[in-house]
């Protein structure tokens, strides 16, 4: 599909409003229109017009005219043409502005011929100017403008939305389309009001016999009336790009803050709004201002494919946070997708059990190794706090030993610092070991002996169980008759589809799902001994959606696929790529002793330190604001699912060379904050 975007707005500085200027009673813009429109390689015409109030009568027009328009950022015009495109997906672009009305569309077929049949990525007939200024015509690749909207940040890249492919003619293949005849000097165009005249005699003289004059019917016109060459001819071509490259000089040194901040208004609107409504303006604090430093990050994803996320102001990103690592398969996998439809079509909630229910758990118990019974809960806090309360029963004690994150339920946000509105004598009875320490684990048991219900950790995070630690937590809790719960959240269905337990070996008495389960749909599970779990007929444990269907199926689905295809192999795969590229840059760029890397390849982490002149928050802050703008959304962990492709690995390698090498010159030279655009954002909570 070849899209031709016509660039169109009333606020020009030194002609207001020349776009509308009457010729025969129509708008000037409008005649340009009708031109292209007789182009024979175009498939559609789209006017790309401002949100401002003083293009009204443009959106007004385009309505009453039947014609395709998009309102986007009055000064970043590169984002408006983005914005435009998205909607259709086309494979060439053709921008042409709205002061050109007498573009010849023989002119644009010509332009667009050379294009396709040289496979360039960006042609012109400007490059080297031999066509009469107003027959200016460029087409490029979809690629190339998503690659110009992500990287340029020069004033004149954003307002004449070209300028950045072409800058960087090493990356791109230009390709120049010349006149025979160098007729450079003829200015066609409308900036000032002698160029207007001269266009509305051109019309005058030729419209009523021909509407569809072509430019070498205005080039015999010429030679009729002579002064039609120079009646204009001292006004300079492309004064206002000129005006643009200036300005580059004086921005160049300085962080671009208006283009990033122009990357997320309608984010930051909703995120405005919401806050009216919405305490901290999200439903999940990993998903609001405390993880997302306000006015520099997306805030609102519209939708997702694949490993693809949109948000609502059009920014595409790789997404290598996966819905908090939610996302196993990718967004919108086809075989969950079916499933669910399917289900819905029967209902998603009954007066009864549905035999979904049954199925789901049977292939449950068919995968881990712990799991002979089942039940079924929405959120990663219904499973803990069951299993925490199936423990209690079974043992008859009350103290709980934890490592790791565990959700929002009482018995665990007790022991962090935000623990408002928590009974002292609920936090009290929660214990925090660490990982891989075993004698910490010994101490919890050693202060309170025979009264440890429960222990329970993540099996992994960050680091990898170090000397036999898995085992030594499994035959402690034995020792003590504690029931071991290992909490798979992340790691079930991520490490392998037995989950950690069956990855390292151990296997716990209970365990917790989530996340990846369901690949992103409201489930959660607690599966365990049957001993244990036949408490759940006496322990409260019910929900009314804990049988909802369309869960279900999507879990089902999900599972299905993770036994058929080689989903985790290919994540394992994938993720180890993408820490060894990582781990190389850091290398590369000496930044060792600032980033480090961590976890298993399916789940890992970067982690900044703090350095004499930054903490690790302020460092991560400007780390943030940086990938997002280049269109990688992360927190700093790469979840990796089974949608990452090797094209992601390189984009996401050459985003890092970039961040990290903006890091380095910031920390060595002492002046991140002239980067930073925003405030730093401080860590969620802390364990006691």
């Amino acid at each position: 599909m070849i899209l031709a975007i016509l660039q169109v707005r009333v606020s020009s500085t030194r002609l207001p409003a020349k776009v509308l200027k009457p010729i025969f009673g129509k708008p000037m813009f409008l005649h340009q229109y009708e031109r292209i429109k007789r182009s024979k390689l175009i498939n559609k015409i789209v006017i790309a017009t401002s949100d401002d109030m003083s293009d009204n009568p443009i959106e007004e027009l385009c309505i009453k005219n039947s014609i395709d328009y998009y309102r986007g950022n009055l000064h970043d015009v590169l984002d408006r043409f983005y914005q435009t495109a998205i909607k259709y997906k086309p494979q060439h672009i053709v921008r042409l502005t709205g002061d050109c009305p007498l573009m010849d569309p023989n002119v644009i077929d010509t332009v667009i011929e050379t294009h396709l049949n040289g496979k360039y990525d960006y042609t012109s007939n400007t490059l080297e100017p031999t066509y009469p200024d107003g027959l200016d015509v460029e087409i490029f690749t979809y690629q190339c403008l998503i690659e110009a909207y992500k990287m340029a940040s020069l004033p004149s890249h954003r307002e004449h939305v070209t300028p950045y492919i072409y800058d960087k003619n090493n990356n791109y293949k230009l390709k120049n389309v010349s006149n025979i005849e160098n007729l450079n000097y003829l200015r066609w165009t409308v900036d000032e009001e002698l160029d207007f005249q001269l266009v509305n005699k051109i019309f005058e003289e030729l419209y009523f016999e021909n509407p569809e004059f072509s430019y070498r019917d205005i080039l015999k016109l010429i030679v009729r009336i002579p002064e039609l060459k120079t009646v204009n001819a001292h006004f300079n071509r492309n004064e206002g790009f000129g005006i643009s490259r200036k300005n580059d000089l004086i921005d160049e040194q300085q962080p671009s803050k208006k283009i990033t901040q122009n990357r997320y208004i309608k984010s930051q609107n909703l995120l405005n709004r919401s806050r009216k409504s919405i305490p901290l303006g999200a439903q999940t604090f990993s998903k609001s201002i405390t993880h997302f430093p306000e006015g520099v990050s997306p805030h609102f994803i519209e939708y997702g494919n694949g490993s693809r996320v949109w948000d609502i102001d059009g920014n595409e990103y790789i997404d290598f946070s996966s819905s908090l690592a939610a996302i196993t398969l990718g967004y919108n996998d086809i075989d969950v997708n079916n499933a669910v439809k399917n289900q819905l079509e029967k209902g998603s909630i009954f007066s009864l059990s549905h035999p979904i229910e049954v199925e789901v758990a049977e292939k449950l118990i068919e995968m881990v190794p712990c799991a002979e019974m089942v039940r079924f809960g929405k959120s990663g806090s219904d499973a803990t706090a069951g299993a925490i309360r199936l423990a209690r029963a079974y043992t008859g004690r009350d103290h709980v030993a934890i490592c790791g994150y565990h959700g929002w339920q009482d018995w665990y946000i007790g022991a962090t610092s935000r623990n408002r509105g928590i009974p002292k004598s609920t936090a009290e009875l929660t214990h925090f070991f660490q990982f891989n320490n075993i004698e910490s684990l010994e101490k919890i048991f050693k202060n309170h002996q025979n009264n440890v219900a429960a222990v329970i950790l993540e099996p992994m995070n960050t680091e990898f169980p170090q000397n036999n630690f898995l085992q030594l937590v499994q035959e402690l809790s034995k020792k003590n008759g504690t029931v071991l719960i290992f909490d798979e959240m992340i790691t079930g269905f991520r490490f392998s589809n037995g989950g950690a337990q069956e990855y390292f070996g151990v296997t716990p008495d209970l365990a917790t799902f989530g996340k990846g389960i369901a690949n992103g749909f409201p489930l959660s599970a607690v599966a365990g001994k049957a001993e244990i779990m036949k408490l759940m007929e006496e322990v409260f444990f019910s929900f009314t959606f804990g049988g909802e269907t369309l869960s279900l199926a999507a879990s089902l689905a999900t599972l299905k696929k993770l036994q058929h295809e080689p989903i985790i192999k290919q994540m394992r795969k994938q993720g180890q790529k993408l820490m060894e590229q990582t781990s190389q840059i850091l290398n590369e760029y000496g930044m060792k002793d600032l980033v480090r890397l961590s976890g298993d390849p399916v789940w890992s982490f970067i982690h900044f330190n703090d350095t004499h002149s930054y903490s690790q928050w302020e460092i991560k802050t400007l780390f943030l604001q940086e990938v997002f703008k280049r269109g990688v959304l992360t927190t700093g962990t790469h979840n990796i699912s089974y949608s990452h492709t090797d094209e992601d690995l390189s984009i996401i390698k050459n985003v890092y060379q970039e961040v990290f090498l903006l890091l380095k010159k910031a920390i060595n030279e002492g002046n991140l904050y002239e980067y930073l655009e925003t405030k730093p954002i401080e860590p969620l909570f802390k364990l006691r």
